[in-house]
């Protein structure tokens, strides 16, 4: 799969040559691409969207700042109306403005009340006003607070290692959370800039195909491989390539949590100097004192030397035991 790039929107002051390190794809799987007369849609029509993905601190900003400009408007308005709240002198703004509040959020102490059929229009108005928004604001709250989310910790690093005579990628996966993920699929797929004959960049994505990419069950920790041999988009690439492709390999991980009975996502990028050649991940797994099994989750990065293959050399046969030593 490719995807043309325009060189101007790739490098717009240089050369690809001369710019190797940067990146079209960044660590959190961005484009880092500027796109120019791209069709904006309506901030109304797409606000569910974007309330439920910026920041808590930004959404809390603009939802209040959304309240006081509402209450401002209505305060305005009232204060439009010299007599037309009760206990309330003409032109006093702030007691305007705090009838305003409570009945946008339909307190209503009693003490302050509308008179006359304009005041009271204004406030039928503003009473109607505040029960959506306070309907709308509930239900974004709640929407944010009960997205999924899967808590899976990604290894630091990809090994690459000789597992008889292949040579594999692999990397690890953790479940952080007291319950095991159902129905677990995981893929991963190779990113990076190639040019053509004609000096023509594109971003070319490779699927890493791997030895197991489902698994019922993901209780605390699964490794995933891929076996690089002459079908994989990775054979014959060392570090220098990968680094001057700007590759990068994305992890996309799709499961069921059986708690909330949702699908939950997770994904990762490693980029070429995230790859360690000739190592592999210690066993997270120990005995107890009492015989029980227990993963132990300070050896999730821990690799140990595993030596590949001089290119004319026969490769070397791994057993199953993890080495010794660790780094």
């Amino acid at each position: 799969m490719h995807i043309k790039l325009p060189e101007a929107l790739l490098h717009p002051h240089k050369p690809v040559q001369s710019a190797p390190g940067m990146s079209l794809l960044s660590q959190d799987n961005v484009l880092n691409i500027v796109t120019r007369r791209k069709t904006r849609g309506h901030l109304l029509g797409d606000m569910y969207h974007n309330c439920l993905t910026m920041g808590w601190m930004t959404f809390f900003a603009t939802v209040t700042a959304a309240y006081l400009l509402l209450n401002l408007l209505f305060s305005f308005g009232f204060y439009l109306l010299p007599h037309g709240l009760s206990n309330v002198k003409a032109g006093h703004f702030w007691g305007d403005f705090f009838f305003s509040a409570q009945t946008l959020s339909t307190v209503g102490y009693g003490y302050i009340y509308p008179q006359g059929f304009a005041a009271n229009t204004l406030a039928t108005l503003e009473m109607l006003i505040g029960t959506i928004s306070t309907a709308i604001i509930t239900g974004l709250v709640f929407a944010r607070f009960s997205r999924p989310h899967a808590r899976v910790l990604f290894s630091n690093m990809v090994t690459i290692f000789q597992d008889g005579d292949i040579t594999k990628l692999n990397f690890r996966l953790g479940n952080l959370r007291k319950t095991p993920l159902m129905n677990t699929s995981i893929e991963a797929i190779l990113a990076r800039t190639r040019s053509d004959e004609r000096g023509h960049t594109s971003l070319q994505l490779e699927p890493l195909t791997l030895g197991h990419s489902h698994f019922p069950v993901f209780p605390v920790s699964l490794s995933f491989s891929h076996s690089i041999t002459e079908n994989s988009p990775l054979y014959g690439l060392d570090r220098a390539t990968l680094e001057a492709q700007q590759a990068r390999i994305f992890l996309i991980l799709n499961a069921t949590d059986p708690v909330s009975a949702q699908d939950v996502f997770a994904n990762h990028t490693y980029a070429a100097q995230d790859i360690l050649y000739g190592a592999r991940f210690v066993s997270l797994l120990k005995e107890t004192e009492r015989g029980l099994m227990e993963v132990d989750f300070s050896l999730f990065h821990v690799t140990s030397p595993d030596p590949l293959p001089a290119a004319d050399e026969e490769p070397i046969t791994v057993s199953d035991d993890p080495p010794s030593g660790t780094t």
